[in-house]
């Protein structure tokens, strides 16, 4: 038997291998598979995406471009897989922010426009400062802010779940401050970290690569985060004043897409949720591993849309 011979045959039993041990996932690629993350590269967005997408390739073959298309309140991005094939070779990172700002631009419609694919992930919203802040709490905060009424600022996705929730918070607690937009959870934090805006609500995942230029007072949450104990809720210290805000990420397709694709990348995303190293990478990063089903992210979202419709119909950003 030849070389040629011999390395073919090689080459086919390692791809009876692959079918054999994983058909549904094999069979269920594109050639390529094209992920938008409408959000600036370096974000909690990015970082979960990207290491769930270089397993994604491992484990199938499939090549996977991961493209940041931020800007305009995720409407860049929506656009971007609006124009996409429907033939599951393009998806999309979506998060609750998305759902904010539907609700404030009315720009979109995820339930319209998207067939869910699945969530995988969440970390909890975070109150950050600059390093040096002499603000040790969320009470040193609140009253730093009612010391200064309307003089500070804070940096946010204009329209987004954390403006929102910023302004919950300042309502509940009698203080008022500036919102200075930015595209992203990483431009806030890097005008933070400048000293350009006086404090930021964004995901704690950013604690990372920002390490030692901005420190989190709190988290958004009920509870404190299990990954990062020592951080305080907000609820610890100041009750139930302002709204919980967990984010979460899964990912969608071009309405149109087939089922049978749709459900197809769910399986995988399933598979490879099931990495034994994803969970320490995750951690690593101040994410949690979260999955669920297409149907249970589509009534996530719905959820999300109910509860803050009446703040964005307030806010009335539309008219702007």
């Amino acid at each position: 038997m030849t070389h040629t011979a011999n390395t073919r045959r090689r080459v086919l039993q390692a791809t009876a291998g692959l079918i054999a041990g994983a058909p549904a996932i094999i069979h269920a690629q594109p050639k390529q598979l094209r992920v938008i993350v409408p959000l600036p590269a370096g974000g909690a967005a990015d970082v979960g995406v990207r290491l769930i997408t270089d397993i994604w390739s491992q484990l199938t073959g499939t090549p996977i471009i991961v493209e940041n298309r931020p800007g305009a309140s995720y409407l860049i991005g929506m656009q971007a897989i609006q124009s996409a094939p429907t033939d599951g070779s393009a998806l999309i990172h979506l998060n609750n922010g998305m759902s904010a700002t539907q609700l404030s631009f009315g720009k979109y419609d995820l339930l319209k426009q998207l067939a869910m694919v699945g969530k995988f992930g969440g970390t909890p919203g975070t109150i950050f400062v600059k390093a040096d802040s002499p603000m040790k709490t969320p009470a040193d905060l609140i009253a730093f802010l009612k010391a200064n009424p309307g003089k500070a600022n804070y940096g946010t996705i204009l329209g987004g779940q954390e403006h929102m929730t910023t302004v919950l918070m300042l309502r509940n607690n009698g203080c008022s401050a500036q919102a200075i937009p930015f595209k992203g959870g990483p431009d806030s934090v890097t005008a933070l970290a400048q000293g350009e805006v006086d404090f930021c609500v964004s995901a704690l995942p950013l604690v990372v690569p920002f390490k030692g230029r901005i420190r989190p007072l709190c988290v958004m949450t009920d509870k404190r985060f299990a990954l990062m104990p020592d951080i305080p809720s907000f609820r610890d210290t100041l009750g139930n004043t302002a709204p919980v805000l967990d984010y979460w990420g899964g990912f969608g397709a071009p309405a149109g897409t087939p089922n049978a694709l749709v459900e197809g990348h769910y399986k995988t995303l399933l598979e490879v949720m099931k990495n034994p190293d994803l969970p320490k990478k995750f951690a690593a990063q101040g994410l949690v591993i979260d999955t669920d089903t297409p149907a249970a992210l589509r009534k996530l979202i719905a959820d999300d849309l109910a509860w803050m419709a009446p703040i964005a119909a307030e806010l009335n950003l539309k008219a702007g």
